[in-house]
């Protein structure tokens, strides 16, 4: 398997030029990413969205999470919620290299995380990408120590529960 090359440095994303038959849609361009913008109806739970339309230029496939959150926030905003639907097999469209999220302007999802914490550490076995020099939080790591107590107090907490469990056995 040949590994693919380094991707360019990302760069800020342009308009480009309306695609004829596309008339709803703004078509945006960096260095590595196109991704067509529709706004779409607003909804009377989730309110107003758009849906976005993401593929890489050199139509590679895209699993890099943080490239994702960075055209969400890039192209709707940071405080934006986007999700990525898998579908039903009845409703399956997977025709491309291309992938769909949509993201809503002030709904926010009753799941998830509750917090924030982002980090490079390594650490239990996890592997951690380091960020882009452009795209270093300015908050990365400032949790790691509380996080690593936390973490230490809910494996402690496993543990127990885990010993309960087999004493009762036994």
């Amino acid at each position: 398997m040949s590994k693919r090359k380094a991707d360019p440095a990302w760069t800020v994303f342009q308009l480009a030029e309306p695609i004829p038959g596309l008339d709803d849609d703004y078509i945006f361009l960096n260095s590595r990413y196109q991704v067509n913008v529709r706004a779409m109806p607003p909804h009377a739970v989730f309110g107003e969205s758009v849906w976005l339309s993401i593929k890489r230029r050199d139509k590679q496939p895209i699993r890099n999470w943080r490239d994702l959150q960075r055209i969400k926030n890039e192209l709707c905003g940071p405080e934006c919620e986007g999700v990525e639907l898998f579908p039903s097999e009845s409703r399956l469209v997977d025709s491309a290299n291309q992938y769909h999220m949509t993201v809503f302007s002030t709904y926010k999802f009753p799941f998830g995380y509750s917090g924030r914490y982002v980090t490079e550490k390594t650490s239990r076995g996890g592997v951690q990408e380091p960020f882009e020099p452009d795209a270093r939080p300015a908050d990365l790591g400032a949790l790691d120590e509380e996080a690593d107590r936390l973490l230490e107090q809910i494996l402690a907490r496993i543990a127990m529960q885990t010993a309960v469990v087999i004493a009762k056995k036994e």
